[in-house]
Formats: C-alpha cells, sequence, structure tokens
C-alpha cells in the first residue's frame, strides 16, 4: 500500500517519487480490506507507473494534500459506497496525468469539497456501477471545487457491474431508509448520472471549470440513464471547448448529448460553449451560454469530421495547461496499458483507440505521434 504518515512533504525542486521500475508491471491489491493509495496531508509527491485495485474505500484517494502528481496510473473498484477510483478532496493543485479508471464506484474521477486547482489530463473513464444512494459520474468536476481543469479526458457511462435486482443501499451496509429507498430492478439506478457533470457550488457559484479536448461516449449497449452525457446546471465560469459527445448508433433511449444550464435564476454571465459537437437525439443549452460553432446530428455523417474539422469540435491535439498544442493526441498514451490492466482485472480489454475510430471514423496521419516524435511518455516510449 502507499499510505504515508500524515504530513509527510516533499518540496517542490525535490518531490518524494515513487515510481515502477517497468511501466505497469506494479499491481497493489487492497484486497477490500486496505486503501491502496492515500495521501492524508502529504504534498509534493509523484506517484507514477503501477496499477491499484480493490479498496475499502477511493482507491487513489488525495484528502487534504496539494501539489502532487498521479501518473500512468490504472485503478479500479472501489468499495460499493460513496467512493471514487480516484478522488481529491480538500487539497489543491494536484495533476493526475495519463490515468485510467473504471469498475465499481460512485464517481471515477471526482474533485470535490475544496479539491480546487486540479487537472485532469489525458484521463480514460468507465463508470461500471454503484448500488448505494447518490449520484453517479464518471468525472465530478465541480462538486464545491474551483478552478478545475479537464483536458483531452474521456468518459464512457456502461453500467456493466450493476446488479439487475438489488436493494438501494446506504454508505454504512445498511438498507437506504430516504427517498428513493426501496429494491430496484431491471438494473435501474438511484439518481444516475453523467459522464462530465458540473454542478452545485456551497459558495461562490463561479466555479471557474474547463473543459477542453475532451469526450463523452455512450456505446449501443451500455445502461446509460443520465439526463445527459455533459450536464451543466446551478453554475457561472464554466469553459466547454472541443469536446464531442456521442452516442453510437443503435442506442436507443432518448438522451441528450449536452444539458448545459445556467444559474438557477438565470443570468449567468461566463458561461462558454466553443466548438463542441453532439452526435445523438439532441441537446439543450440555456440562452445565457456564449455558443460559437455547435453542430449537433443524429449521426456521424450529419456533422464536421472531428478529426480536420474547424468548425465544430477537433479531437486532433493535445491540450496543455488549457492551450491546445500541435502535438498529436492519438494513439491514446495509456492503450496498452489500459489493455493490460483490463485483463488483470477479469474484464474484457478495452482498444481506447479503436473505441474511438469506430465511433468517429479513422484518425488521420497527422493526429498520430510516432515513437520518435513524442515529447511526453506513451506506452511506446515508457519502459516496459
Amino acid at each position: 500500500m502507499i499510505n504515508p504518515p500524515q504530513n509527510l512533504r516533499g518540496a517542490v525542486n525535490a518531490p518524494i517519487t515513487i515510481k515502477a521500475l517497468n511501466d505497469g508491471r506494479v499491481t497493489i491489491d487492497g484486497q477490500s480490506v486496505n486503501h491502496p493509495v492515500r495521501l492524508r496531508r502529504n504534498d509534493y509527491l509523484v506517484l507514477e507507473g503501477f496499477n491499484a485495485h480493490h479498496s475499502k474505500g477511493s482507491v487513489v484517494e488525495l484528502s487534504r494534500s496539494s501539489h502532487n502528481i498521479i501518473r500512468r496510473v490504472g485503478a479500479w473498484d472501489a468499495a460499493d459506497g460513496n467512493t471514487n477510483i480516484f478522488g481529491i478532496h480538500g487539497g489543491s493543485h494536484n495533476l493526475l496525468e495519463d490515468v485510467a479508471g473504471w469498475g465499481i464506484a460512485r464517481a471515477v474521477f471526482s474533485t470535490s469539497q475544496g479539491g480546487n486547482n486540479t487537472t485532469f489530463r489525458r484521463a480514460w473513464g468507465r463508470w461500471g456501477g454503484s448500488h448505494v444512494v447518490g449520484g453517479k459520474n464518471v468525472f465530478q468536476l465541480a462538486y464545491n471545487a474551483y478552478n478545475v481543469l479537464c483536458e483531452n479526458c474521456i468518459g464512457q457511462f456502461s453500467g456493466e457491474r450493476m446488479k439487475e435486482n438489488y436493494v438501494l443501499m446506504d454508505y454504512y451496509g445498511k438498507p437506504w431508509t430516504g427517498k428513493g429507498a426501496g429494491t430496484y430492478t431491471d438494473y435501474k439506478m438511484d439518481q444516475p448520472g453523467q459522464i462530465f457533470h458540473a454542478t452545485t457550488q456551497r459558495g461562490d457559484s463561479c466555479s471557474r471549470t474547463r473543459l477542453l479536448g475532451s469526450l463523452a461516449y455512450v456505446l449501443s449497449a451500455d445502461r446509460f440513464q443520465g439526463v445527459a452525457t455533459v450536464l451543466v446546471s446551478h453554475l457561472d465560469c464554466i469553459t466547454i471547448q472541443d469536446t464531442v459527445a456521442v452516442f453510437q448508433e443503435g442506442y436507443s433511449n432518448n438522451k441528450r448529448t449536452f444539458h448545459l444550464g445556467s444559474l438557477k435564476a438565470g443570468g449567468a454571465k461566463n458561461l462558454v460553449a466553443n466548438r463542441i459537437t453532439g452526435i445523438g437525439e439532441g441537446s439543450w443549452i440555456h440562452s445565457d451560454w456564449k455558443q460559437t460553432t455547435i453542430p449537433q446530428g443524429s449521426n456521424l455523417s450529419a456533422v464536421p469530421d472531428p478529426w480536420t474539422t474547424t468548425t465544430g469540435a477537433n479531437l486532433c491535439f493535445r491540450y496543455e495547461n488549457g492551450v491546445r498544442t500541435t502535438n498529436p493526441l492519438w494513439p491514446w498514451p495509456m492503450n496498452q496499458r489500459i489493455m493490460d490492466a483490463m485483463r488483470e482485472s477479469g474484464h474484457a480489454a478495452v482498444d481506447v483507440t479503436k473505441t474511438i475510430e469506430l465511433m468517429l471514423g479513422p484518425i488521420p496521419a497527422q493526429c498520430k505521434m510516432t515513437s520518435r516524435s513524442a515529447p511526453f511518455p506513451t506506452d511506446e516510449t515508457s519502459s516496459r
């Protein structure tokens, strides 16, 4: 387990580094009785190159910890409670880069309750299931948290781990007795959520959240039950740019691609939707949003090419620190790592790159990074 003593800290120019000698060849199994990765009041740590799973709580948990980097980590299966695969709470300026999460949890990636100035960069998540009360999401971006940046993030809401029939539970292993209590059938969910979700601030409603160069997708067999793949409500100061929401052809539950609301009483001043593309049944965007080039179509042929367009979302290039670069994004940097770890977790392997090509068409050469030119770690350039 990675569970350093509280108040253990590195320094800005001398972080404490815990790194697998061979990328992806180290696995931390919490066996459902331990926390695989738990930082509490720990600053300036770098954790890199391993897998973690089966926690008694959240799998990778940062609590009141700041200025940490989690890089090239695959994680799955939190406890079936009020948990996350990756959870950041009460700390600031943490970076999660080239990470992947899937399986059981209320949220795969969550920065909330003071998890300010968090950056998710090149993160892939697939929500699998949760049988407790409360909302369910792949990326929880603005729940009492500010200045969150999600760049080149990909999310899928599959629900493949949902039980067909179950009693809704509380967070302490007992049947829930409040609103929504009872037995759920036919894989139904209490408070089914979204892939990208930003809502509710206890204080200032100006969340300063950015979702850039990202993709929300639902496959035809997925059990998605939320309102929309991307949902914003009761907030101001949000930018969504170069982001695609897509339902695979054959999905038939009539859900929205984007549902972008405003403050409860309206009147938001800094909501920006620029170059976002929806492929599916439709979207709804409040008039407070400043909208620029927002194509929506029922299938891929009805919208601009997401690899080459200048009039819709373009997913060809990497974002870094909120700026779109000229560095190609593809193939997905953790592609092989994800496939290997999913097999290790007992799931069928997901080839992220091929899955995206299945829905959005072949990725052209100008969007692909070669091992010689890669300025950042990829499966091809990392030590094996």
